[in-house]
């Protein structure tokens, strides 16, 4: 029996090209996560949706061919290196550098960590999938709470003073506590969820 709603059973349905639902919600869950980091590597906001444009495209021809296997490597992995493939054509296409183009031949060092700029590329993919995790859950949090519970949680995400946020809301010290707690015991559970969708 399919497990519904799991990024494998995702990953299946967007083998069959004509499942439209299968890669709008696809887009909708990784098209942000692509942009944000090719605007991080210093790509401005038209090439970013360019290249994940890009992405989507060489996807939509990949997946009718495509079997997950866990054991080769985890699903984030393997939208990093169409990604940063992507990125790496896009540049080549504006500035034409003797080779392919391909990210691996630029790995000279850099800082002073000897950090090479694949693995500073790699941490801050890392990164961005982490921020990507905790804005789905955010999402799935403003739909289910009630309004002034996710204004509790969001300035509190924001570091305002706990007594302040109470006086905002005509709420005791302690209910902006519980609120809080709750809230972020979902987006723990959230997160894992999303995370265990995508790796089994």
């Amino acid at each position: 029996m399919e497990v519904p709603n799991t990024q494998v059973t995702l990953l299946q349905r967007l083998r069959n090209p004509a499942d439209e639902g299968a890669w709008t919600l696809f887009e909708s869950r990784y098209r942000d996560l692509i942009v944000r980091f090719a605007r991080s590597r210093g790509q401005q906001q038209a090439d970013a949706e360019d290249i994940a444009q890009a992405v989507m495209t060489s996807l939509c021809g990949a997946f009718g061919r495509f079997e997950y296997d866990r054991s080769r490597g985890r699903f984030r992995d393997y939208l990093f290196r169409s990604v940063r493939n992507a990125i790496a054509r896009h540049a080549a296409k504006r500035r034409p550098t003797p080779g392919d183009g391909r990210l691996e031949e630029v790995e000279a060092p850099v800082g002073a960590d000897g950090e090479t700029w694949g693995q500073q590329w790699e941490r801050e993919w890392e990164r961005e999938w982490e921020d990507h995790h905790v804005r789905l859950a955010l999402t799935t949090i403003r739909r289910s709470f009630e309004p002034i519970s996710v204004t509790v949680f969001e300035r509190c995400l924001r570091g305002d003073a706990i007594r302040d946020i109470a006086a905002d809301t005509a709420m005791s010290e302690q209910a902006v506590h519980k609120v809080k707690q709750r809230i972020r015991d979902r987006m723990k559970e959230l997160i894992a969820e999303q995370i265990r969708d995508e790796e089994e």
